[in-house]
C-alpha cells in the first residue's frame, strides 16, 4: 500500500529544501532537533487544511511566520520571493485510474501577503496580514486526458491536462482551499476522484500514544478505527474481538510475546453518567485481573501499537513518532515483522532513535535525517545500498551500527 511515492518541500519549519521518495515503510532516523518530526508534521498540516482549510491550519501552528523556514539561505544568498512562500508538492497513486506511469500531482504554495490601510499623511496607517496561495491538483480520467484542479486568487479552473484547452472556472469566497473547497465541487466538476486524495489527508493518522489517556476507561468510540492518542483503546480492542476476532487473535498473540504470563483481556462496563469500558489484563499464576491504569507505561505502548498495527481499516497514510518508546529490544523483531505487514494496508512513516530496531530493518526502508551546518535546514536522504553492502562487509556492523557510529550519515 502506497498511496504516495514522493514528497517535496520547501521553507516548511525546517525543511528549506527536501525531496524525499516514499516508500511503503519508511523509518527516519537522526539526531534530535534534526527534523524528522517536522516531515511527519507536514501531513498532519496537511489534514489541518483538509477538514478547516488553509488559515486555520496555519493559524493552528502559530501563524505563518512560525511555519515559515527562518534558518540561513545557501552562500548568504539575499532571500528571494520565493523563500517567503511554503511549498508542499506530493507525488503518487492515490486516484482511481492512476498508475506508476500516469501519477497523481498536488502542489499546495501559500505566503503572506501585508497590506496597508489607512490615512498616512495623519499618520494613521494599519497593517494587516492575508495568507495567498496557488494550489494545483492533476489526476488521470479513464480513456482520456488527465485533468488539471488550479485555485488562484478565488478562482478554481478545472480543464484537460493539455495547457492548450480552457476550462471551466468557478468563483471561491474568502481563503478557502482546494483540499477544503473542490472535495465539496468534485461532482459539480465531474471530477469524483478528488475525493480520493480529500479522504487521504483528512483521515491521515499521526499516531502519538497518550499513556495516561490509554490507561483511563474509554468512552463509546466514534469509529471503528484506534484514536491517535490511544484514548478509545478499551473500546478498540472490544470492538476487534466482536467484529475481527482474528485480527483480536493476533493482538493478543503479541502482547503474550512481549508480555510473559498474558493470557487475555477482560472487558468491564463501567457505569455512570456516561457508559464506557475496563480493560482489565488477565495474567498467568496471579488471582484476579490487573487493570490497565496500574499496567506499566511500555505494557500499555505495546499494546496500542500492536491493535494500531492489526486495524483491518487502517488510513492510506499512517505517521508514528518513536515507535520502539518503552519496548524491551527483544520485542523488537515483532514489531518490525507487524510493521512490514501493517504497510500493505496503510503506508508507514515513523520515527526512531533505536540502533536496535534499525538493526532489524533492510537498509532500503531507512531514510536518514539531519541537519544542514551552514543552513539550519534540513537534509533528508536514503543511504546508497552499494555503500552499505560495502560497509558491513569491511566492518562487520550491522545497519543500526553502521548509522549510529556515523558512517551513514544523521548521527551526533
Amino acid at each position: 500500500m502506497q498511496p504516495i511515492t514522493r514528497i517535496k518541500v520547501e521553507n516548511f519549519l525546517s525543511l528549506r529544501q527536501v525531496d524525499v521518495r516514499l516508500d511503503p515503510l519508511n523509518v527516519l532516523v537522526g539526531p534530535n532537533g534534526a527534523g524528522k518530526t517536522n516531515l511527519l508534521k507536514v501531513f498532519h498540516f496537511l489534514g489541518d487544511v483538509s477538514r478547516a482549510e488553509l488559515a486555520p491550519a496555519v493559524s493552528e501552528f502559530g501563524g505563518f511566520g512560525q511555519l515559515l523556514f527562518r534558518g540561513q539561505h545557501p552562500g548568504g544568498k539575499k532571500e528571494s520571493p520565493r523563500s517567503k512562500r511554503i511549498t508542499i508538492e506530493i507525488t503518487g497513486v492515490v486516484t482511481q485510474h492512476a498508475s506508476a506511469k500516469a501519477l497523481d500531482e498536488y502542489r499546495l504554495s501559500f505566503w503572506e501577503r501585508r497590506i496597508v490601510s489607512g490615512d498616512s499623511r495623519a499618520k494613521r496607517l494599519t497593517v494587516r496580514s492575508m495568507l495567498q496561495r496557488y494550489e494545483e491538483l492533476k489526476f488521470k480520467r479513464t480513456g482520456g486526458r488527465g485533468r488539471r484542479i488550479t485555485l488562484s486568487g478565488g478562482k478554481v479552473t478545472v480543464a484537460n491536462a493539455s495547457k492548450s484547452k480552457a476550462g471551466e472556472t468557478l468563483q471561491i469566497e474568502g481563503e478557502a482551499t482546494g483540499l477544503g473547497t473542490l472535495r465539496r465541487l468534485s461532482q459539480a466538476f465531474g471530477s469524483p476522484q478528488w475525493n480520493s486524495f480529500a479522504e487521504l489527508v483528512e483521515q491521515l493518522r499521526l499516531f502519538e500514544i497518550d499513556v495516561e489517556k490509554a490507561r483511563r476507561p474509554s468512552p463509546p468510540a466514534l469509529s471503528d478505527r484506534l484514536a491517535p492518542d490511544g484514548s478509545n483503546l478499551g473500546w478498540f480492542l472490544l470492538w476487534l474481538k466482536e467484529a475481527e476476532p482474528a485480527a483480536f487473535a493476533l493482538v493478543c498473540e503479541d502482547v503474550r510475546f512481549v508480555l510473559p504470563g498474558f493470557e487475555g483481556f477482560d472487558f468491564v462496563t463501567v457505569g455512570g453518567a456516561d457508559e464506557a469500558v475496563r480493560v482489565d489484563i488477565k495474567e498467568s499464576h496471579l488471582s484476579g485481573a490487573t487493570p490497565l491504569a496500574q499496567a506499566s507505561f511500555g505494557t500499555i505502548r505495546a499494546i496500542a501499537l500492536f491493535a494500531m498495527l492489526h486495524d483491518p481499516n487502517p488510513p492510506r497514510l499512517t505517521c508514528l513518532e518513536e515507535v520502539d518508546h518503552g519496548l524491551h529490544p527483544h520485542a523488537l523483531d515483532r514489531l518490525v515483522d507487524r510493521m512490514r505487514e501493517a504497510s500493505e494496508r496503510t503506508q508507514i512513516i515513523l520515527a526512531t532513535h533505536s540502533p536496535a530496531l534499525v538493526n532489524r530493518l533492510d537498509p532500503s526502508e531507512l531514510v536518514i535525517v539531519e541537519r544542514e551546518e551552514h543552513t539550519g535546514g534540513t537534509r533528508i536522504f536514503r543511504p546508497d545500498l552499494d555503500t552499505v553492502t560495502t560497509l558491513r562487509q569491511r566492518t562487520g556492523y550491522d545497519l543500526g551500527e553502521l548509522w549510529f557510529s556515523g558512517a551513514l550519515g544523521g548521527a551526533l
